[in-house]
C-alpha cells in the first residue's frame, strides 16, 4: 500500500475501527490505488491514493489539483489529503474513456471540460519557462523506426515540417498534458478529468487530440466534438476542427515513436500493456482516418498511408 491505513483513516478524520481495502490500479511503479473505506456506522468512501515514481511529477499532480479545487474547476477530483507525497482523492464513480461503448452525452462532457481548463487563467504545473519552439523542436522525425521507407520519409518530411508551424501559431497555455482515454472518467452526461501528472504549459489543441484519437470513434464524431470545443473557447469552428485533425497526425505520430519503451517498461503488467495497445490501435487507425479538410493533413496520408 502506499500509505499506512492508520494515517490514511487520521488524515479523512475517520474512525481508527474503519475497515480499509486497497485494489492496486496496475503493477507498474507508482500505479495508482483505489482504497475502499467501511466505517463502524455503515458509511462508506471510496479514494484514489496516487503517487508517481517520480516525485516532480507526484508534486505537480497535487500542486495542480490544489489549484484547480481553489478556482472551483468541477471537473477534476477533489484532493482530500497530502500523505508522505501521495494524493488522496475522492474518486467519482465514472468509467475510464477507455471503455468501448462511451455513456450518452459524456464525450460531449469531457471536450467541456477540456474547454474549460484550457480557459483558466492558471500559471501552474510544468514548462512554464519554455516557449512553443522550445517543447516542439524543428527536427526530423524519425519515421524510419514506424517502418517508412526513405521515399516516404523524403516526401513528408516538408509536410511535417508545415505541420510543425501550425502547432506552434495553434493556441499555448495550461493544459492537462496527458488527457488520453485512461485519464479521463466518463459517466451519463458527465465526465471528469484525472491524472494530473503532466499538467501546465503546452498545446491545448495537442490535449484535444490525445483525448480525440484514444477515445474510439469515428471521422465524424471526432469531428463534431472539434466544432463544439472551438465553439465553447470562441474559436472558428471549421478552421479549428481542421486544424486538430492536422495536429492530431503529429501527436499520434509521436505517441506511436515511444511505444516500445512505455511497453517494455509496463512488462508484466497485464493490464497496463493491454490499455497500451488499445491506445496503440486507436491512435493508428485515428491518424490514417481524415476527420477534417486540411490540405497540408491529406498530402501526409497520401504520402504516408496511400
Amino acid at each position: 500500500m502506499l500509505i499506512e491505513p492508520a494515517q490514511l483513516l487520521a488524515a479523512l478524520n475517520l474512525p481508527p475501527a474503519s475497515q480499509v481495502e486497497v485494489e492496486p490500479l496496475g503493477l507498474a511503479p507508482g500505479s495508482p490505488e483505489e482504497v475502499v473505506i467501511s466505517t463502524p456506522d455503515g458509511g462508506q468512501m471510496v479514494v484514489l491514493v496516487r503517487r508517481s515514481w517520480d516525485r516532480e511529477l507526484a508534486e505537480n499532480n497535487i500542486a495542480v489539483l490544489d489549484r484547480l479545487n481553489a478556482n472551483g474547476y468541477p471537473y477534476a477530483p477533489r484532493l482530500l489529503a497530502v500523505i508522505e507525497g501521495a494524493a488522496v482523492e475522492l474518486e467519482a464513480q465514472g468509467v475510464r474513456a477507455l471503455g468501448l461503448i462511451p455513456p450518452g452525452g459524456s464525450c460531449e462532457a469531457a471536450v467541456d471540460a477540456l474547454a474549460a481548463l484550457h480557459s483558466l487563467p492558471l500559471r501552474e504545473g510544468l514548462r512554464w519557462e519554455r516557449t512553443p519552439p522550445d517543447l516542439f523542436h524543428d527536427e526530423d522525425v524519425p519515421l524510419h523506426r514506424l517502418g517508412f521507407t526513405s521515399a516516404e520519409r523524403n516526401t513528408v518530411r516538408p509536410l511535417l515540417a508545415a505541420a510543425r508551424e501550425a502547432l506552434l501559431s495553434s493556441p499555448f497555455g495550461f493544459c492537462h498534458g496527458n488527457p488520453i482515454a485512461t485519464n479521463v472518467l466518463l459517466f451519463a452526461d458527465g465526465a471528469q478529468l484525472v491524472n494530473f501528472e503532466q499538467a501546465g504549459f503546452g498545446s491545448q489543441l495537442f490535449d484535444l487530440a490525445a483525448f480525440l484519437l484514444t477515445i474510439g470513434l469515428y471521422p465524424g464524431q471526432r469531428r463534431d466534438l472539434a466544432l463544439r470545443y472551438a465553439l465553447a473557447r470562441g474559436l472558428d469552428p471549421e478552421s479549428t476542427a481542421d486544424q486538430v485533425d492536422l495536429l492530431g497526425i503529429l501527436w499520434g505520430i509521436s505517441e506511436q515513436l515511444v511505444l516500445p519503451r512505455r511497453l517494455i517498461e509496463a512488462y508484466g503488467d497485464e493490464l497496463l500493456t493491454s490499455a497500451l495497445q488499445t491506445v496503440a490501435a486507436r491512435i493508428d487507425q485515428g491518424i490514417r482516418e481524415p476527420a477534417g479538410s486540411e490540405p497540408v493533413a491529406a498530402e501526409i496520408r497520401a504520402a504516408l498511408w496511400r
